[in-house]
């Protein structure tokens, strides 16, 4: 007995003496051909020699239809097999604490879909939950570059159990840089506040996510890419930040402000206190714990830097410093973020 083979055969088509094209193999079950899982150990029978091989078929189980899978629903899905297992902070009530900050990874491929946009990306992405507790406002900074897939970051002021439906986020990172990935750096308030990475929607299939969290250990100011200017007075600060010794003395009260950089950009900062400024101020540039400039009395007892290089993903500080303990008063401050 002979049959001919249609050149892209489905599965559900009856075997034929017990054999079916290549890659589909006659299941013992059904005696229909079906594809075959890549793990089985199954091999193909007869058919042409050129035709796909089975180990470039993805879903390999007898008659099953598959789809995309849910995690720890007891049901599988995409035909592996078996049933996902959840990511541990896939819901809202297992949301991980990432108040001491770290880098963070998951595959929430399989994850359940709890979030809403919220005006931050699209609906029916995967989603999971990071949660922070602070007993004082602090600037942190996230970012999930790396990832691959499109991803989405919202935050939320209070517990990630809390999430209304219409409340609205106080952060979101979405197509970050130009690219896919999300960063950004806010000001987190005194309590609770909740961290969620989502797919940017439901046409999103890869959910691998690698996410840095940094408490950056003081609250801030945003400053804002251009020129800017900004006042304030620093007799209604505390000290939190020093200067380099070579600068300045230790001990006066300080206000910071805060920007981040893109991976492989560089930009050029310029920054001054010399208009209408009241007290001897220092100022100076960091990233993280390094000094990147620092200048004292260049206008009078005002200071100017000029022609800072920040490049890389990174996040920097501005900070409007007293030159010894007593120093405090009002300020302008003027910068060029270019």
């Amino acid at each position: 007995m002979s049959a001919c083979y249609a050149p892209a055969p489905k599965p559900g088509s009856p075997c034929v003496d017990g054999t079916c094209p290549r890659p589909l193999v006659c299941s013992s079950a059904t005696l229909t051909c079906e594809l075959t899982d890549v793990d089985s150990g199954t091999t193909p029978s007869d058919g042409p020699a050129d035709a796909t091989p089975a180990d470039a078929i993805e879903h390999l189980i007898d008659g099953c239809t598959p789809s995309p899978e849910i995690c720890g629903d007891g049901i599988d899905q995409d035909c592996n097999g078996s049933d996902a297992q959840c990511p541990a902070n896939d819901l809202a009530s297992g949301a991980i604490d990432v108040t001491s900050g770290g880098t963070f990874t998951v595959n929430l491929a399989a994850a359940h879909d709890d979030n809403s946009p919220h005006g931050c990306g699209g609906a029916g992405g995967r989603d999971v939950f990071y949660k922070v507790n602070l007993t004082a406002p602090q600037v942190f900074y996230v970012d999930t570059f790396g990832s691959n897939f499109d991803t989405v970051v919202r935050v939320f002021a209070g517990a990630c159990t809390a999430i209304g439906a219409t409340q609205t986020t106080t952060g979101c990172g979405d197509d970050s840089c130009g690219g896919k990935q999300s960063q950004l750096a806010l000001s987190l308030p005194t309590g609770a506040s909740c961290i969620v990475v989502d797919q940017k929607s439901s046409a999103e299939t890869a959910g691998s996510v690698t996410l840095k969290i940094t408490p950056e250990g003081r609250n801030g100011i945003a400053l804002a890419s251009g020129v800017q200017t900004n006042t304030g007075n620093t007799c209604n600060a505390t000290n939190v930040m020093e200067p380099s010794a070579a600068c300045a003395d230790t001990g006066a009260p300080d206000i910071a402000y805060f920007f981040t950089e893109c991976p492989g950009a560089a930009q050029k900062l310029d920054a001054d206190t010399c208009v209408d400024g009241t007290y001897d101020s220092a100022l100076y540039v960091r990233r993280g714990a390094t000094e990147l400039a620092c200048n004292d009395d260049f206008c009078d007892v005002q200071s100017q830097i000029t022609n800072v290089a920040i490049s890389g993903a990174n996040f920097f500080w501005v900070v409007v410093d007293g030159y010894s303990s007593g120093d405090c008063g009002a300020y302008t401050l003027t910068t060029n973020l270019r």
